[in-house]
């Protein structure tokens, strides 16, 4: 149940025990409020008892498609969809928010304060801090992007440290994927782009020499649906432990789009 509770909070980008200001964006017709949350909630009412320490800054959609823009954030994976059980129909952001805050509160307190009692002695460990910070960027020829820098602890020897990306069209409110960029067929090709550039980030020839610094050493070259997406190139993101070892962090592979562009539609 820990580690249920810790991989909700590792991928989903709204939570509050309090909202306080407000940061405004424009961009093509579309504004932008953020939502700032500053929070402690402790397990018990104990002084010394484990804590969840929040810290957000959440841009959200108003204006022209900014219902479906918020409706896909929260059904897309940057809001966890299971774990709030969301409705079909469209949902309003803050109503989403407060759904996830008595769910998170309650579950919290039951399932590590279960934990808790049973161990005193590592109380440490049931300690958690979660921090996001989004924003968006316009990345030209109506492309949003909507970037979201999280970083999650939950016990253990280090915390992770997350970038999502959604892109999205503003003037039809479409969430762009790969599938929309590129051509049928295109996989392999870019997969060794990717690769190349890889291996020339990391000073090796090849994929056996990614391998042998443990990128991709299940021999599982994919092609991250996590990209930044702008007129003239596409940055692909590998986040910490995604493909690699923890040490070397997030990577980003940058692409400029003369290099594809018999691959792109």
């Amino acid at each position: 149940m820990r580690k249920m509770i810790y991989t909700a909070l590792a991928v989903l980008l709204f939570f509050g025990c309090g909202h306080k200001g407000n940061e405004t964006a424009k961009m093509n017709g579309i504004e932008f409020d953020s939502v700032v949350v500053d929070s402690t909630c402790s397990l018990t009412e104990a002084k010394a008892a484990p804590t969840c320490k929040i810290s957000l800054s959440i841009q959200y959609a108003k204006g022209n498609n900014a219902q479906k823009i918020n409706d896909t954030l929260l059904r897309c994976g940057i809001l966890t969809p299971d774990y709030l059980s969301l409705p079909s129909r469209n949902i309003a952001m803050k109503e989403a928010v407060d759904s996830f805050v008595n769910k998170y509160i309650s579950d919290y307190k039951r399932d590590y304060g279960q934990l808790y009692r049973e161990d005193h002695e590592h109380g440490a460990s049931y300690n958690c801090i979660y921090k996001v910070k989004t924003h968006t960027e316009d990345g030209g020829d109506d492309i949003l992007n909507y970037i979201a820098s999280i970083s999650t602890y939950g016990g253990g020897a280090h915390g992770i440290d997350q970038t999502l990306v959604k892109n999205f069209n503003i003037k039809t409110g479409h969430l762009i994927t790969l599938s929309d960029i590129f051509i049928n067929g295109y996989e392999q090709e870019l997969k060794d782009i990717i690769i190349k550039k890889m291996a020339k980030k990391f000073n090796v020839k090849d994929l056996e020499g990614l391998k042998k610094k443990f990128i991709f050493a299940d021999n599982n070259v994919y092609i991250s649906e996590n990209f930044i997406l702008k007129e003239d190139s596409i940055t692909f993101i590998y986040c910490e432990d995604e493909i690699a070892p923890h040490a070397l962090g997030e990577i980003r592979i940058d692409i400029d789009k003369s290099e594809i562009e018999k691959l792109c539609k």
